[in-house]
């Protein structure tokens, strides 16, 4: 008995569509494996990068008997800095801002007394920092400065400083910490202000260790 058209044609569009469901499974599969595989890769980058921040800021710490030494040996000397102010140019100022961080989960408070001061190229000038311990037991830590502009750093020229040595607060202890320095005559009239920042680590591991 011959089947009607219909069921004919019926058949046949079943026949056809499921080829294509198949397929269409297999490329809904193949793309979700593609994120799976995308989002474990963008964690195993994010971990890597949390791992090298905290490594390189240890890193410019540890470079501070370093440091030292290059400047024993080119002759940095803060004796050497004042002999070499010779004079004040009080026909400019330059706007010196200060700028106090701790490194991570450091329980200290560090703070610049003076947020910023207005200096002559040549005038030699004295701020205070101040850091108060507020852990129940003694700690160190160690400041490391920068500048920005980077360029300023070369005409900053500090002849008293906390920073590079070690600084062990009692428990609850705060203490003002001087920085004395002048800005050298020969920067460039482009640099009208120069921020200076201090980072304190934290090495009371390291000092027990010494």
């Amino acid at each position: 008995m011959t089947k009607p058209i219909s069921d004919v044609a019926a058949n046949a569009a079943a026949t056809i569509s499921k080829p294509r469901s198949a397929g269409s499974n297999a490329s809904t599969a193949e793309a979700n494996s593609h994120a799976i595989d995308l989002r474990h890769d963008n964690r195993v980058t994010l971990g890597k990068l949390l791992l090298i921040v905290p490594v390189m800021l240890m890193f410019c710490a540890s470079l501070v008997p370093l440091y030292k030494q290059i400047c024993a040996v080119l002759g940095i000397t803060s004796q050497r800095a004042i002999a070499q102010n010779t004079q004040v140019d009080l026909s400019r100022l330059v706007k010196v801002d200060f700028i106090a961080h701790l490194n991570n989960t450091f329980a200290w408070n560090f703070e610049p007394v003076e947020k910023h001061v207005d200096v002559h190229p040549g005038a030699i000038v004295t701020v205070n920092y101040r850091v108060t311990n507020t852990l129940p037991y003694a700690t160190t830590g160690r400041a490391v400065p920068s500048f920005a502009p980077m360029e300023a750093g070369l005409y900053f020229n500090k002849i008293e400083c906390f920073c590079f040595s070690n600084q062990t607060l009692q428990a609850g202890e705060t203490r003002d910490m001087p920085v004395t320095f002048f800005v050298a005559n020969k920067l460039p009239e482009e640099i009208g202000a120069i921020a200076l920042s201090y980072t304190f680590f934290n090495v009371t591991n390291d000092a027990k260790k010494t």
